[in-house]
């Protein structure tokens, strides 16, 4: 779809692509974008420092982009400095290593054109490497949640799955978001969208809006460079910290797709899909609390949408290794299901969440894995017999 295909109603577009060290990959992700622009639109550079060949590279682009040069201080600061600048009306942020799709900018306003409301327009990506001979493989989407729109905010809390280069965002909902947070070294892409949930309407599109490139090469800013197969960890780490302050700061109701809490029983799920998500992010010292703190809330049997919640505990994509052998889990569920009447379906609803993955792993060949998750699944039902 060309952009012309598509009613603007004058609206224009800013695009900033943070950039550091990446002067091979960064001629494919703004060539993808140059022939998607229009007369109003931008292309902002901002390059953190770059020592490689990064400067040769946008000096072929000329007056096509604007280029902001500062000091290495890591994506954040990059993204700011971008935000300060830009003029357009709505802001869509590519990462310099991307390639979004021939007619990724057309898809994303058709989703405003078609809900004026949005504030948020995202859509698909698929994972792609090169081989050796320098073709590239596709892959596929990895983690990636279809949730109903007044479910997008408990989807994003729960992980990470629409990444910058696939959404288009108001700029008036980035100024009522504040700044990217300098003080994260990691996931301040994340932060921002869960800021950005938390004040406007995601809406989204089944077209597949980029395409995302695994690689080997170091990430993260000059003072705390890391390879790429550690990744997870420092991911993980990182949304502990987002996590952590969350479960402060958040209110309750905004674990509710509601957004309100009108009853006791509310308050049970709210606390159980709170819960739930610190699982996800290997907070289990406080899952196991906002578990116990919900089944004091009312004593009724677990409904099918809390059961539902409790199974997505051990759903994260980072997998679900520190349950093994966790003592403090363990012992929590016993104690969740000798105190409460619905302690015992907690129990079990967590267990079952584990016989998903034994299940997924056995259909990948990992027979031995699949049997570790089974064994766990079966010692947190037997917390559930007392």
């Amino acid at each position: 779809m060309k952009l012309s295909d598509v009613s603007r109603n004058g609206a224009s577009i800013s695009i900033i692509v943070p950039t550091y060290n990446r002067a091979q990959y960064l001629p494919a992700s703004l060539d993808a974008l140059l022939p998607q622009i229009g007369r109003d639109d931008e292309i902002i550079v901002v390059v953190d420092g770059s020592t490689d060949e990064t400067a040769d590279v946008l000096a072929r682009y000329g007056n096509r982009i604007e280029v902001i040069e500062q000091a290495n201080a890591g994506k954040a600061r990059a993204l700011n400095a971008g935000l300060q600048k830009c003029r357009g009306q709505f802001v869509w942020i590519v990462d310099d290593d991307d390639v979004v799709c021939p007619t990724a900018l057309g898809d994303l306003m058709q989703v405003f054109e078609a809900d004026p409301s949005a504030g948020i327009a995202y859509g698909r990506y698929v994972r792609f490497q090169h081989e050796k001979d320098g073709a590239a493989k596709f892959l596929d989407t990895g983690y990636w949640n279809d949730c109903p729109t007044n479910e997008f905010l408990i989807a994003t809390l729960e992980d990470f799955f629409v990444h910058q280069p696939g959404m288009l965002v108001r700029r008036s909902l980035y100024d009522a978001a504040g700044a990217f947070d300098e003080a994260l070294p990691r996931s301040v892409d994340y932060d921002m969208l869960i800021r950005l949930s938390l004040l406007g309407k995601a809406a989204s599109t089944a077209n597949v809006i980029f395409h995302q490139r695994l690689h080997d090469g170091d990430r993260g800013p000059a003072a705390s460079r890391f390879q790429a197969q550690r990744r997870d960890q420092n991911w993980i780490s990182n949304d502990a910290l987002i996590f952590d302050r969350l479960h402060q700061t958040l209110p309750l109701t905004d674990y509710l797709p509601s957004r309100r809490i009108e009853s006791g029983d509310e308050e049970r799920s709210a606390l159980l899909q709170r819960g739930a998500i610190m699982a996800r992010k290997k907070r289990w010292d406080i899952a196991i609390s906002d578990f116990g703190r919900a089944l004091e809330q009312s004593r009724s049997p677990l409904t099918p949408y809390e059961k539902r919640i409790l199974r997505r505990a051990t759903g994260s994509k980072y997998d679900c290794d520190e349950v093994f052998g966790n003592a403090l889990i363990d012992e929590g569920l016993r104690s969740l299901s000798g105190s409460f009447p619905p302690g015992r379906e907690l129990a079990r609803s967590l267990a079952r969440g584990l016989v998903w993955r034994a299940r997924q792993a056995a259909a990948q060949g990992q027979l031995k894995r699949s049997s570790r998750i089974a064994a766990q699944a079966c010692r947190w039902a037997a917390a559930s017999w007392g």
